[in-house]
């Protein structure tokens, strides 16, 4: 008999996220999945229209209405959160009490965690396994980019989360770093789980000469993704101020923080060394990384994003090129480890500067090498190959 699998995740696809992937694997088992979501409209804060369903015919996608994240106000943001928790609610309701039982809940979360009560509710009329893939550390994240200041609001969370992580039988976390954060407050199985990238070198390169062209003359450092507070784009710009005149920084993505970081750059009369190019499709991103000297990743100087891995990072590794990191940690680690470019943490914006200066007027081949070191590391620690059968493991136990 086939196993049933229903998965909370408030971002899907045409969203990138890799719950896309362990969809996908799921879906090639024996298995009937159900995707409780809401309508697509991340990054940009607006619903995204024209995207098909790529999916077999034994994944049901069930897209509930919500308020989109809109331009960036913190109003916005809570709106789409709480419009969001009220639709999963009553559907949660609707599916415990008039459709067969499942016997697996998968959530993805990225934020808020208050979407991780929903399982808890449907276990209430339905026991079944509960499995979280916790990628945003609740409340240390909200805490760490200002939108919670209160002590108190801080601890509350704070109880919020132990009590649900002790609802659930399993936790993922994507890096090393976090399982001790969670062993704090989660008594059961802890398993790291970090991200991977394979599909996007897997697929076909794109080119777009009218979306993304480069000026071959200069040094191109290229960011891609998420534009939001936790990237600390406010700190990259006084580095941008210290580095040359050839080096050139171009910003691909669409998020919260964008419009405020494109007024600064022309504030600070940044205009002549930054381009600015909206969210692409993510089978652009390989002839974008081709064109690119470096790439370019970055979060803030907080003691939680110190134990986090961005995700963009396993991207950049598997691209094979150069990386140049503003960020301290794990993340930081992994790219000294790996060798496969240069990292400077935020505060320190001129040595990160001179490093930026150094590393642009390296010999060709030098940068070939630290691509090389990144992909080779990749493929022996984050391979989707290793992923996608622990997480088949874990269903089927």
């Amino acid at each position: 008999m086939a196993k049933r699998i229903l998965i909370y995740t408030n971002h899907f696809y045409p969203e990138q996220f890799k719950i896309n992937e362990i969809v996908e694997w799921l879906s090639s088992e024996d298995t009937q999945v159900r995707v409780i979501t809401g309508l697509p409209n991340y990054p940009s804060g607006n619903f995204i229209k024209n995207y098909k369903n790529i999916y077999k015919t034994n994944v049901t996608i069930n897209r509930l209405l919500l308020i989109p994240r809109g331009g960036g106000s913190t109003i916005m943001l809570i709106a789409n959160y709480l419009s969001y928790f009220i639709s999963c609610f009553f559907f949660t309701i609707y599916i415990a009490l008039f459709k067969k039982k499942y016997e697996i809940i998968f959530v993805h979360h990225t934020s808020p965690l208050f979407i991780s009560i929903h399982p808890i509710i449907y276990s209430l009329f339905n026991k079944s396994k509960k499995i979280i893939w916790d990628l945003d550390i609740w409340p240390e994240s909200l805490k760490a980019v200002k939108i919670i200041k209160s002590s108190f609001l801080f601890s509350t969370i704070r109880f919020c989360v132990k009590l649900i992580y002790s609802n659930y039988d399993l936790v993922l976390v994507g890096s090393k770093s976090l399982v001790n954060v969670v062993k704090n407050r989660f008594n059961g199985k802890i398993i790291y789980f970090p991200n991977w990238a394979d599909k996007i070198i897997e697929e076909n390169k794109i080119e777009d000469e009218d979306i993304f062209s480069i000026n071959t003359e200069k040094f191109n450092i290229v960011y891609t993704g998420n534009i939001g507070k936790a990237q600390d784009f406010e700190s990259l710009l006084k580095t941008i101020e210290k580095v040359k005149g050839n080096i050139h920084w171009t910003f691909v993505g669409d998020g919260r923080f964008k419009l405020k970081f494109k007024r600064l750059i022309k504030n600070n009369s940044l205009s002549a060394k930054v381009t600015f190019i909206d969210q692409v499709n993510i089978e652009l991103i390989p002839s974008i990384a081709d064109k690119a000297d470096a790439l370019f990743l970055s979060l803030k100087s907080e003691e939680i994003f110190s134990k986090t891995v961005p995700a963009k990072l396993q991207v950049y590794m598997a691209l094979g090129k150069p990386i140049i990191g503003m960020l301290n940690g794990e993340g930081a680690n992994l790219i000294k480890e790996a060798d496969c470019g240069i990292v400077e943490e935020n505060y320190n914006y001129e040595e990160l500067a001179k490093k930026i200066n150094s590393f642009a007027s390296k010999a060709k081949p030098e940068l070939i090498k630290k691509g090389d070191n990144g992909k080779n590391y990749y493929f022996k620690h984050f391979s989707s190959l290793i992923r996608k059968k622990e997480i088949l493991n874990l269903i089927n136990e």
